[in-house]
């Protein structure tokens, strides 16, 4: 009876002093950050990155060198998946768990209506991410589950997972061009190489595309690879 109310005792006095570490460190939190960075992008996001949507503005030119190495982590995660799902004998395609069984035929007509809605949205977003909420990488997301729908229509259908992570890399590439043209017009490199108000649209527009079918690319490879495991 000692013995479990003393680790009682000691496990609620761990928990004080956690809690009590917690309530310093927010505290701190207070006294060393501040409304700086938040008021500039409010008065200035518009004017220097031309994007209505700030997180846009921050990502792609702010920060643009962040989102780099984001979307470098996706390749290298793509390329590592790849690499442990290899097989000995090459499959063409991917099929569900449930290819044994037949596809619900309501749910093929569902799957089919909502194809071509969630790849128009997915494109709407990638697009438009610069004007309001959204952008390459939520758009791209979208885009991804789309394509996988395509698996419930028809399970014969296949993907090319080499040429995918091909057409990947080669976008990963033109990013980064795309990111240091900034160093010859600005002095700056990963930041947005146009500087007229009226044309910083198409910057974010082609950054936005370009990371948008990146991540709608990685994406599906990776659940396809996921699905051929699942064989």
């Amino acid at each position: 009876m000692v013995i479990p109310l003393i680790k009682r005792l000691v496990l609620l006095i761990m928990l004080g002093g956690l809690l009590y570490g917690f309530i310093l460190a927010m505290n701190d939190l207070e006294l060393v950050y501040n409304d700086f960075g938040k008021e500039y992008f409010l008065l200035n996001g518009l004017r220097e990155t031309g994007s209505l949507n700030l997180v846009t503005g921050i990502y792609l030119d702010y920060r643009l060198f962040d989102s780099l190495f984001e979307a470098g982590i996706l390749l290298i995660a793509v390329s590592g998946v790849m690499w442990i799902s290899q097989h000995k004998i090459q499959e063409k395609n991917a099929s569900f768990m449930l290819d044994k069984q037949k596809t619900p035929e309501l749910f093929i007509i569902f799957s089919r209506l909502l194809y071509p809605i969630m790849l128009v949205f997915g494109f709407y977003v990638i697009i438009n991410g610069h004007l309001s909420p959204g952008g390459g990488f939520q758009g791209g997301a979208i885009v991804a589950t789309a394509i996988l729908i395509l698996y419930y229509i028809d399970i014969t259908k296949t993907i090319d997972v080499k040429l995918i992570l091909t057409i990947e890399k080669i976008l990963f590439m033109a990013l980064v061009l795309i990111g240091a043209l900034s160093f010859v017009t600005t002095g700056h490199p990963f930041t947005n190489f146009i500087r007229q108000p009226e044309y910083q649209a198409i910057y974010l527009m082609t950054l936005n595309v370009l990371i948008g079918v990146k991540v709608a690319l990685g994406l599906t490879a990776i659940f396809t690879a996921f699905l051929k495991e699942g064989r």
